[in-house]
């Protein structure tokens, strides 16, 4: 059946308090362009800029596709498994949200036993999706990356394939009694073997499209174990292999039973292989649509995931005859990433040329037919090969560019921003100038050419650089270097962004060693001094990790003997000055900077994400953090009452306790303020209760009570409480006040599924004992890591590579209440997917990445859609510290002038060793204006009339100016 490629019209993406009517325009516009794309075309990418709500982008053209298909054909997203319960939760939604009710009735898709949305994350789980009735049968089915890579590793289907290996064969009765003692074991589920030791020769004498009912009542199951699909397959196999390694298992417990046991398991997984290879050639059922996020991991057609859409052979006709897993069986495909070029043009076409894998024939596939999509991918290449080209010869010019050369006519300019908008005149320029003019030129001519060529298949959005209403605000503000001193905010000005944090005191001598060990060996990456730069920690890992280099480290020799010897020289003494029991005594430049700033935010009410690259920094920040918080609260504390600092820990804990007296006037006063508050919204009457205790136990910690409560002061407990509820953050907003606003949120902006999965961590998240008192009960394993716990603040949470799934998630959410955490150090595992948004406009970037679309990734986790700066007007804060004078500056300086450069060289790869970032650093930065004049546009548009209209505003570049500086 064809379908109709088009947005339904009775979705709205509009979502009080969540989506404004401005982006719920532009997003219904996109997916619009996306629909009607798909008509003519096989795939699109989707690349707007972290943030700003793809998601809902892709779900509302999935739900359009699902529902011109109902009943029929479900929709597939692939998504990667950090994000298996995002997707499925904005589903459920979108459906409460954006949808009527009759409409949303309809949507179907995959839920758990607590009747949550879900991802599945096998092959099997998807074939038994395919077999459900019509009337049951999912609209749309999330799968995790790599789950129909995952084959049909499945015990049921293990042993349908045994039991047809055994099929008409003489002479087995031995060997079916020796199945019956042993398949438990073989096929790992001994459990079954409790409840009915007679289950396995059951099932071996019954086809495997009758087990559910001898297992119905053992494994609760409402599916045929074996998908219809592989039932129908099955008698066209060749078992022997089976059945041969079937008869290799001993008939008793030998000595070597195991270890033939396993054999045969790994015979009979091997075949399954082959039966699901076998199972998609022979797949009928075409998929009306592939939506996958995180599409850069495509660009490298030799992974597991783009060979299932690689087709082997050549489309001759233009019919779809693949030996690639899933070419051939979805009629479109909708790709999804915020960084397409991060990734080489090659790369990128790469990623296009997964488009192929879609079913061409009938009368669903595209009008403009396979020979016009391979044109088009040939005249695209070509295109941006002459683009890349260009691109970096202007590159090239541009490195040769002295401070000499930024004059015109005699004029010298110090501002390169400047000079470049007088030089585009080309007058009087100096012979170097006059080349890089000539090269923007053509660079320019040959990056719109490709342009053109490239909007039919990406579309792409850029943030607005202001603060949306009546404001000429920047939506971020970056202060860098030393900026992130305290004494910043003290001076008339802003330290300018040349100055980097002084290196003095103990640290002199350490980063004095470390240059010098770099200058050593110039022809390497000095790790060592990157990981000095983080924490003294770091440095040391990555020294006891291997030698001086780290697995990260480029392969880069140094042959010279002197200097190997030198460097051993400088590090060996780098080692003993900074021994691990003396590290943490010792002043660090960037470590004390990043406290002291983390520690003033939290003063002022206000949360902060702290982004490291080394765990080792990450644990240190944690603990610091957490010691630095206890000595101002005690500190606070102390003035506040009057009292000593050990007084001052007493009374604060006393005070805290009276909010849990049962009858106790004070917790009266803050339960009355609460649910006051809770009155206004109806659709919280049945989490009430939970929600008054939440404030209440939050409200009790030193934590707080030094911030808000009016410690020291006479009056009534309801005056008190009056007083705390009323008091501001950094950001103007009153306690009560942002509390109300959770409430809203929880009503307004989450659906069912969400909201009691914010109210489930909350209540789960401990407040915590107070600092030095044994606290482990109140962290897991995963959390502490090697800690203890008692040097620890429950308010300062650390995310990392470490940390489960589990407590990543809960953490996550957490983070977007008003509540614990207040600070959350984080590695890269909380750089995409993640929001951090809603209470939180503050962000350190203690460790920079190389890749400078990294640090947009990170960026993007409180610069969202609704995030907090939004509701305040006030500008998120992007703090980038950079130790001077160091390898510290010099990776800053590469960073940021790169950062420039991507989106014109696209997916460049620059060496990172000592001489080449000494030559990049040097280099005279890329004025912003002319970056934006030469980076893609690839904005969504909507026809009137014979015209296109773009509905992406252009960015001010004065303002934009003003928001880097």
């Amino acid at each position: 059946m064809s379908l109709t490629y088009s947005l339904h019209p009775e979705v709205d993406l509009h979502v009080t308090g969540r989506i404004s009517e401005a982006d719920a325009r532009r997003q219904a516009i996109t997916a619009e362009a996306i629909m009607r794309r798909l008509a003519d075309q096989p795939g699109v990418i989707l690349a707007d800029e972290v943030g700003m709500g793809k998601t809902f982008v892709a779900i509302s053209v999935a739900v359009s596709v699902a529902l011109s298909n109902l009943g029929g054909r479900p929709v597939v997203v692939m998504v990667p498994s950090t994000l298996k319960n995002k997707w499925p939760e904005d589903l459920g939604l979108f459906c409460e949200r954006c949808l009527p009710p009759e409409l949303a009735r309809l949507i179907k898709f995959p839920k758990d036993e607590k009747e949550n949305g879900k991802a599945i994350s096998n092959a099997v789980e998807f074939l038994k999706l395919l077999d459900d009735p019509k009337e049951r049968r999912s609209s749309i089915i999330f799968m995790t990356h790599g789950a129909m890579s995952r084959g049909l590793n499945d015990s049921w289907v293990m042993l349908a394939l045994i039991q047809r290996s055994l099929h008409r064969r003489r002479n087995v009765g031995s060997l079916k009694r020796v199945l019956g003692r042993f398949l438990g074991d073989l096929l790992q589920k001994k459990h079954i073997t409790m409840k009915d030791d007679d289950i396995w020769n059951k099932l071996l004498a019954a086809p495997s499209n009758e087990w559910l009912v001898l297992l119905k009542d053992i494994t609760q199951e409402n599916d045929d174990p074996v998908p219809e699909a592989i039932f129908k397959l099955l008698p066209e196999l060749d078992t022997s292999a089976v059945f041969e390694a079937l008869q290799e298992i001993p008939q008793r417990r030998t000595k070597h039973f195991n270890a033939k046991l396993v054999a045969a398991r790994h015979a009979i997984k091997e075949q399954l292989r082959d039966v699901w290879t076998e199972c998609l050639t022979k797949f009928r059922q075409r998929l009306p649509l592939l939506i996958l996020d995180e599409a850069h991991h495509l660009k490298n057609s030799d992974t597991r995931l783009a060979k299932l859409f690689r087709s082997e052979d050549s489309f001759a006709d233009a019919e779809a005859i693949s030996q690639g897993a899933l070419a051939g069986v979805f009629e479109r495909m909708l790709f999804l990433t915020a960084t397409p070029f991060q990734l080489g043009h090659s790369e990128l076409c790469s990623v296009l040329d997964r488009f192929q894998g879609i079913h061409w024939t009938g009368k669903s596939a595209p009008s403009e037919g396979f020979d016009s999509f391979s044109r088009a991918r040939q005249s695209l290449r070509q295109s941006l090969d002459r683009a890349q080209e260009a691109a970096l010869c202007l590159d090239h010019a541009w490195g040769r560019l002295a401070n000499d050369d930024l004059r015109v006519n005699d004029h010298t300019y110090d501002s390169v921003e400047d000079w470049w908008i007088a030089a585009r005149d080309g007058n009087g320029l100096s012979v170097a100038a006059t080349e890089v003019i000539a090269c923007f030129d053509r660079a320019k001519q040959s990056l719109r050419e490709a342009e053109c060529f490239l909007q039919p298949w990406v579309i792409r959005h850029l943030k607005s650089r202001e603060l949306p209403g009546e404001t000429d605000l920047p939506r971020r503000e970056r202060r860098v270097g030393a900026a992130i001193s305290l004494h910043s905010d003290m001076e008339s000005e802003r330290f300018p962004e040349d100055r980097g944090l002084d290196v003095c005191g103990d640290a002199l001598l350490p980063f004095l060693l470390a240059c010098r060990a770099s200058s050593a060996r110039p022809d390497s990456r000095p790790v060592f001094a990157e990981g000095l730069s983080s924490s003294y920690e770091a440095f040391l890992h990555t020294r006891m990790m291997n030698g001086e280099k780290s697995t990260d480290e480029d392969d880069d020799t140094n042959d010279d003997p002197k200097a190997t010897t030198d460097t051993d020289w400088y590090l060996a003494n780098l080692d003993a000055l900074i021994a691990p029991n003396d590290a943490s005594d010792l002043q660090h430049p960037k470590v004390d900077a990043t406290v002291a700033r983390a520690v003033d935010i939290w003063k002022q009410g206000e949360k902060t994400v702290v982004f490291c690259h080394y765990v080792q920094t990450g644990r240190t920040l944690r603990r610091r953090i957490s010691a630095a918080i206890h000595n101002e609260i005690l500190r606070l504390g102390s003035g506040k009452l009057s009292c000593s600092m050990d007084a001052a820990a007493e009374e604060l804990s006393r005070i805290g306790k009276r909010f849990f007296d049962d009858d106790g006037p004070l917790r009266r006063a803050c339960d009355r303020e609460t649910r006051q508050l809770l009155a206004k919204f109806q659709g919280l009457a049945e989490h009430e209760d939970a929600l008054v205790e939440i404030v209440r136990r939050n409200l009790r910690t030193p934590s707080f009570l030094v911030r808000f409560f009016p410690l020291g002061e006479d009056g009534e407990p309801d005056e008190l409480m009056q007083t705390t509820f009323n008091a501001t953050d950094q950001s103007g907003l009153a306690f009560g006040s942002v509390v109300g606003q959770f409430f809203a949120f929880l009503v307004e902006r989450c659906g069912t599924d969400q909201r009691s999965a914010y109210i489930n961590a909350v209540k789960r998240i401990q407040t915590g004992a107070h600092f030095g008192v044994d606290s482990a009960s109140e962290y897991d394993d995963d959390e502490l890591q090697g800690d203890a716990a008692d040097r620890l603040l429950p308010s300062v949470r650390l995310v990392n590579g470490q940390t489960r799934s589990e407590t990543r998630q809960r953490l996550m959410l957490t983070f977007n209440t008003p509540f614990y955490p207040e600070i959350l150090v984080a590695s890269s595992v909380m750089s995409e997917g993640v929001d951090l948004h809603l209470n939180c406009r503050h962000i350190i970037h203690h460790d920079l990445c190389w890749n400078p679309s990294n640090l947009e990734q990170r960026t993007g986790r409180v610069d969202r859609i609704g995030a907090k700066a939004e509701r305040v007007g006030q500008s998120i804060q992007v703090f980038i510290p950079y130790i001077g004078e160091t390898q510290d500056e010099k990776m800053y300086r590469v960073v940021m002038d790169r950062e420039r450069w991507f989106n014109v060289v696209m997916g460049e790869d620059y060496r990172v060793d000592v001489r080449s970032t000494d030559k990049l650093a040097q280099r005279i930065p890329f004025p912003l204006v002319a970056a934006q004049e030469l980076a893609f546009r690839l904005e969504a548009q909507t026809v009137e009339g014979n015209e296109c209209v773009s509905h992406n505003r252009k960015p001010d570049i004065a303002q934009n100016l003003r928001s880097e500086n």
